[in-house]
């Protein structure tokens, strides 16, 4: 419960001059057929003030928010404490707040990124995709890579309700193409069984495991379980199977990958691992996932078009991602694969990048630097709260 008095004080720095300033000018530039030019530059903040602008300036805009960091550290600092101050502020819902790390792992390194950084990333793409994100942090790295439509994102998880037909033979072919695990006994997240007209379940972000019980094709009830006793507790309608991978291992993607790469001698290839379509010749390799979305023109911009766009610190972002961009190019030219895959196929380059996020609406947080509306004429002035 929060105190009335704290979103109160909190309050003070919504209605400050400055802030108003800055919550006229992102509803103009949202609101008006000829909104002024530019983005805004909001200086003089610390790390908490940037934080608890973020909800504010979401709520003003009526839009959502993206914020770009220089990297997955700072991102996960910033995401709890953004999260605190949606909750203390009651602006926006703190489960609407997204995190999209970037990979810990380049590509041409032949090395797959990590389940954890997977997992986390495929949810935060199929809520980001479905418009259950409000606010979505994410590193420069991130936010630079080519991305498949929104329908691709949005079609990762399955909604299963009581009482609604379920075919559960696809259920399971979907689990297997998205990162789940067949076991007998279901304990850990990312795992599920199937015993007759029951099937269990633990996707990710589920405080439990569920149980699944058909009647026929009929969900007759949902319940969730201790992994522990295996008993059965509290009954719900309606659930999300979320994915554990943003790239599905599915033939027709992988048979797009392998024509991209044919000819090309990828390193560790003789360690290829079999996928369950290893029957028509179709593989995967380590590192094959960044290779799922290259060529293609969308961007996390593009899956939320109506998003401001607000960046951290624009000169570290900047040179975080010249640096990025560097290691990315250093490792291509090291590799064999040429002109069968660049980097700029399944990266924006830093100059394009810079241009697309030039031309939406936001503006950047910065801790010095005077304040300014770049090729405008007004100030915006914020103060730390």
């Amino acid at each position: 419960m929060i105190l009335p008095f704290v979103r109160e004080v909190l309050a003070d720095v919504e209605k400050s001059p400055g802030f108003q300033q800055a919550a006229l000018y992102l509803k103009q530039r949202r609101g008006e057929a000829n909104p002024p030019s530019g983005r805004i530059r909001l200086s003089g903040l610390v790390s908490t003030a940037k934080s608890l602008l973020i909800p504010y300036l979401q709520r003003a805009a009526g839009a959502p928010l993206i914020l770009i960091v220089p990297d997955n550290r700072m991102a996960d600092e910033m995401f709890p404490v953004i999260q605190s101050f949606c909750e203390l502020t009651g602006s926006c819902s703190p489960q609407a707040v997204v995190k999209l790390p970037a990979y810990e792992v380049l590509p041409f390194e032949n090395m797959s990124p990590h389940p954890e950084i997977q997992e986390e990333r495929a949810t935060a793409l199929w809520k980001i995709s479905t418009g259950a994100a409000s606010i979505v942090i994410t590193p420069v790295a991130a936010a630079a890579m080519r991305l498949r439509p929104a329908e691709h994102y949005a079609g990762l998880a399955r909604v299963v309700r009581r009482t609604e037909t379920l075919d559960l033979d696809e259920l399971v072919q979907h689990f297997n193409t998205v990162g789940y695990s067949a076991v007998d006994v279901v304990e850990m997240p990312g795992q599920y069984a199937v015993r007759g007209g029951l099937l269990d379940a633990y996707p990710p972000e589920a405080d439990r495991p569920l149980r699944i019980e058909l009647f026929g094709d009929e969900v007759e009830s949902i319940r969730k379980f201790d992994p522990g006793t295996q008993r059965s507790a509290a009954p719900v309608d309606e659930v999300i199977l979320l994915p554990l991978t943003e790239t599905p291992v599915r033939e027709e993607l992988l048979t797009e990958i392998h024509a991209r790469l044919s000819g090309a001698r990828v390193e560790g290839a003789a360690e290829t691992v079999r996928s369950s379509l290893a029957e028509t010749g179709v593989t995967v390799f380590p590192g094959w996932e960044f290779y799922a979305n290259a060529g293609a023109a969308n961007t996390i911009f593009d899956l939320m078009p109506k998003a401001v766009v607000f960046v951290n610190e624009p000169s570290a972002v900047e040179a975080e991602h010249e640096h990025w961009w560097e290691r990315v190019v250093q490792r291509h030219e090291q590799s064999l694969v040429g002109k069968l895959a660049t980097p700029e196929d399944i990266y924006l380059p830093p100059e394009q990048w810079s241009q697309s996020v030039d031309r939406l609406t936001g503006g950047s947080l910065e801790h010095l630097g005077l304040l300014r509306i770049a090729e405008a004429e007004e100030a915006v002035g914020l103060v730390d709260p």
